[in-house]
């Protein structure tokens, strides 16, 4: 939130935590409701203020480094959604290793194959309006079948009415891990960062065993 204040002042932060931080605008308190925020995550439209146009979402382990802008300039050129590709998995291949039998199946069934375009959930900006509340609604509710990561969802919930969707490259969401020799265009991530566990946490995220591994 200090790196959003240094490079982009005017535009004011919305939180949404269990209690306050200090550099935000506003406060949206939710209960911690799985280890992951993912369910709040995907209630981004609802949990905005409804006079906000357009919406940046920013993981909590992203930084800004420069002007970025440009998400807000492609939403006011009347793109409904702006996201950038995943850095090292460019495709929903990567399902096959991270989802179970029954999401992998789905997934497959929905978007027909995994080599559809795999985009990276953690940065992404939209602008209000009737599809696009459709698709987050879509979205969380294909998360909470599985509660895990939430990319096999968004797959899912994009092919069931496709957005209008600029597709931005990792220079605009840059992965020092992954991404080598990309020169960023002004906002880095760092997966893992702001987790609070570490490796791959099977099961659902809003789960005793997940709550126990964050509790341990």
């Amino acid at each position: 939130m200090l790196s959003v204040k240094e490079y982009l002042p005017e535009i004011p932060i919305c939180l949404c935590s269990s209690e306050a931080i200090g550099p935000e605008d506003i406060l949206v308190v939710e209960p911690d409701s799985d280890v992951g925020a993912r369910r709040n995550k995907l209630r981004a439209y609802e949990l905005t203020p409804a006079e906000w146009e357009s919406v940046l979402y920013l993981d909590a382990d992203t930084e800004v480094v420069g002007d970025i802008r440009y998400f807000f300039e492609l939403i006011e050129d009347g793109w409904e959604y702006v996201i950038c590709t995943d850095p090292h998995l460019d495709s929903a291949g990567f399902l096959k290793n991270r989802a179970t039998v029954r999401e992998l199946d789905e997934t497959t069934q929905k978007a027909i194959t995994l080599r559809t375009t795999q985009y990276n959930g953690g940065v992404w900006a939209f602008r209000r309006g009737e599809n696009v509340r459709a698709f987050f609604e879509r979205w969380l509710n294909e998360w909470l079948k599985y509660a895990q990561r939430d990319q096999g969802a968004l797959a899912r919930a994009m092919y069931d009415a496709p957005l209008r969707v600029f597709l931005l490259g990792n220079e605009w969401n840059t992965f020092p891990r992954y991404a080598r020799g990309v020169q960023s265009a002004g906002l880095m991530h760092y997966p893992g960062a702001a987790r609070r566990w570490r490796g791959m946490l099977p099961g659902r995220l809003d789960g005793e065993a997940a709550w126990r591994r964050v509790r341990n």
